[in-house]
């Protein structure tokens, strides 16, 4: 039995990931374990379908275990994505690789790079750039540059090796024995607007599945059959209601939401006040130092009231989504192996400890939350009574 763990948004599902999970079988994984984010995503703001459906074209294709990476570190930076993904793949105690995407697909480059942004000396030479007004990323990759290569700083540059990189930082802090191995990413380009050999970005099919057109090609085709019978999370449904919970926020709310500097806070409750709309916010708050995925998740993390402090915490549970035979095996195995508790169930996870209970109430929350965003309204707390996944 070899367990192999991956991190995913799967926003939606499409043939990358499919490929990704074919391969990592091809190099003997006999089971898939993969961290998923719930309702809403890195990027700020809710996933283009809800999460079970989601879990279920991943166990259509290849996915044996689904298990929720929730809301705090689902909708952080970079950093604390890796650091709340990795301590429950760690936490299952029987995963023997983590597998994961990449723009270059070069482990040793990724791990130089790794390494050098655990150097203590990476501070001292950011701190100047710093100094000139440079947001941190940029201050960051001309650190790297001029300390150590400018290879590495070029890693950076693309989001799968960034997150790539951030998933080796976690594993070494966490001290956890765990392999790695990762796949050069097919095909189109992680933003891109076009489609390349077969494959397409999330973006592009975002952008198709919003406005009713057809995705088949590039997505597999029990997956495209789910999508066809789902109603997608639309924007434009749940705009007012986050405006409404940005236009009432006070000025000491706004000081408690999570990956705070510099006053960006103070940026985005101006934008508020001066908008129509939340691309006019985002318009309005935007500059080189607060780019717009970090606006959008601080106005996402406002709209669902999220405590700032929840994603520093280590995970408190590992929630189950969906799982197919070979999962339950993994389950099974995880009753005497796992660190934390496991369980479906937000309703018997948030009895475990204080901290489950915030984290919990912050999930059962975000998805009533996101439902304003669904044509079809439900009543509060389905997702406490909605059941895993099983196939």
């Amino acid at each position: 039995m070899q367990t192999a763990a991956v991190i995913a948004e799967y926003n939606p599902f499409h043939n990358g990931h499919a490929y990704q999970l074919t391969q990592l079988r091809l190099a003997g994984a006999t089971h898939i374990v993969v961290v998923m984010s719930g309702n809403f995503v890195q990027r700020g703001g809710p996933a283009i379908f809800e999460k079970r459906l989601r879990a279920a074209a991943a166990l259509h294709n290849g996915a044996d275990l689904i298990l929720e990476l929730p809301l705090p570190y689902a909708m952080a930076t970079a950093e604390r994505f890796a650091f709340g993904a990795v301590s429950l793949v760690a936490a299952c105690g029987c995963v023997d690789l983590l597998y994961f995407g990449s723009e270059c697909g070069s482990l040793p480059l990724l791990e130089q790079t790794a390494q050098a942004l655990e150097s203590p000396r990476l501070p001292n030479l950011m701190a100047p750039y710093l100094a000139q007004g440079l947001p941190f990323a940029a201050a960051r990759s001309r650190a790297l540059a001029q300390g150590f290569s400018p290879a590495l700083a070029q890693v950076l540059e693309e989001p799968n090796n960034t997150l790539a990189v951030e998933y080796l930082r976690q594993l070494h802090r966490a001290g956890a024995a765990i392999q790695t191995a990762t796949l050069r990413r097919q095909g189109a380009d992680h933003h891109s607007s076009g489609t390349c050999q077969g494959f397409a970005s999330a973006t592009w099919l975002r952008e198709r599945l919003t406005l009713g057109e057809e995705i088949l090609p590039f997505v597999p085709s029990s997956a495209a059959q789910l999508y066809a019978q789902a109603a997608i999370a639309s924007p434009a449904l749940g705009e007012r209601a986050v405006l409404a919970r940005l236009r009432s926020l006070s000025a000491q709310e706004y000081t408690s939401l999570p990956d705070l500097s510099e006053g960006i806070e103070r940026r985005l409750k101006n934008a508020v006040a001066g908008a129509a709309s939340l691309e006019e916010v985002f318009t309005l708050a935007k500059t080189k130092r607060y780019p717009l995925a970090r606006l959008r998740r601080l106005a996402f993390s406002a709209y669902l009231g999220l405590d700032g402090s929840l994603c520093r915490q280590s995970p408190p549970y590992l929630r189950v989504l969906g799982h197919n035979q070979r999962g339950r095996e993994v389950l099974a195995r995880m009753r005497s192996t796992a660190a934390l508790p496991v369980c479906a169930s937000l309703a018997k996870l948030e009895k475990t400890s204080p901290l489950c209970r915030a984290f919990a109430q912050a999930e059962a929350s975000s998805c009533d939350l996101y439902n304003l965003f669904e044509a079809r309204l439900r009543p509060c707390g389905w997702d406490y009574t909605e059941g895993p996944v099983i196939l």
